[in-house]
């Protein structure tokens, strides 16, 4: 049954969760729209700085400005707009947080409670913004407690071989995939966080270690296998893509030489709506994958949520193992 815990449930839970249709769809169109308006905000907030460093290019390339003068120019002009700049990633940040949390959100209320696509900002969001603090934290103390660990094992590599070449040699791969498991370990453990924190309505962290008892192995080789598969995915996406830009570009310009030669003109070049068009589709179709990774990656920890071993999830007793 879908609603069993297993490695294939977990690994294809995204397209097995029960609750109303349409719901990927009407995710993937409004992830597009969301960040295409955050893409527009940051390029209005950024704007003068963009036109800067672009017309400083274009007076370099066109002989208007010798080489060092550029640097002299944008040191300048940067300078000036400091506080832009920093007023600009402030906003961004919050804002990229609540992005986060609205659709975290409505993934996690699919994946759990069964229901249909919706963003909101409520009790949900606020929640899972706590959980995402606890997140922060863990991974500071876990970069902090990887550092001392591996201090740790290094010394006891140098004491062992005497400063010999070839114990320190072994000793930084072993400790790096020490340090890496132990890493993997405590964040699949912990991974149906979220999931558990939208389920229950009050926020999860720790408590998140008991869903994931005894399914370790599963959960982690699903992640993996999600990783390695939307990593190839999105590696042809980003080759094709680039593949058609610098078809267009040679199609305009036969060889490096003539581009070398009129750098204003490529500069303009990218202005054009026949470059324009593939960049636009090549970033429209990377966000829809970006967007849709996410939705596949909570899949294995909504399923471990659902079918917590100790209650509370929508699945049965009888479902709740393979």
């Amino acid at each position: 049954m879908t609603h069993r815990f297993s490695f294939a449930n977990a690994l294809f839970h995204f397209a097995r969760a029960s609750g109303p249709g349409g719901f990927i769809w009407k995710y993937a169109l409004t992830y597009l729209a969301g960040v295409t308006l955050m893409a527009g905000l940051a390029y209005f907030l950024f704007q003068p700085l963009i036109k800067v460093a672009f017309d400083t290019a274009l007076r370099a390339a066109q002989g208007l400005i010798a080489g060092e003068e550029v640097e002299i120019i944008l040191t300048r002009e940067v300078t000036g707009m400091v506080g832009r700049i920093a007023f600009s990633w402030i906003l961004l940040i919050i804002l990229g947080v609540l992005f986060w949390v609205v659709f975290e959100a409505a993934i996690h209320r699919r994946y759990v409670r069964e229901e249909g696509f919706r963003l909101s900002l409520g009790g949900d969001e606020l929640r899972l913004l706590l959980v995402g603090l606890l997140w922060f934290v863990f991974f500071i103390i876990s970069y902090l407690l990887s550092l001392i660990l591996a201090g740790i094992l290094i010394a006891i590599f140098v004491t062992i071989g005497d400063g010999e070449t070839f114990f320190l040699g072994l000793g930084f791969p072993a400790v790096f995939l020490v340090t890496g498991l132990a890493w993997a370990y405590v964040a699949v453990r912990l991974s149906p966080a979220s999931a558990l924190t939208v389920r229950d309505r009050r926020v999860h962290f720790f408590h998140a270690w008991g869903a994931s008892r005894g399914r370790v192995l599963p959960l982690f080789f699903a992640y993996a296998i999600l990783a390695v598969a939307f990593w190839f995915i999105f590696t042809i996406a980003y080759s094709a893509g680039a593949a058609a830009l610098v078809a267009t570009l040679m199609s305009n310009f036969n060889d490096i030489d003539q581009m070398e030669a009129n750098p204003a003109e490529v500069l303009m070049f990218f202005l054009k709506a026949e470059f324009l068009a593939p960049a636009i589709g090549t970033y429209v179709v990377l966000l829809m994958l970006q967007g849709l990774f996410f939705y596949v990656w909570a899949g294995p920890a909504g399923l471990a949520a659902k079918t917590d071993p100790r209650g509370g999830g929508t699945a049965q007793a009888p479902d709740v193992f393979a």
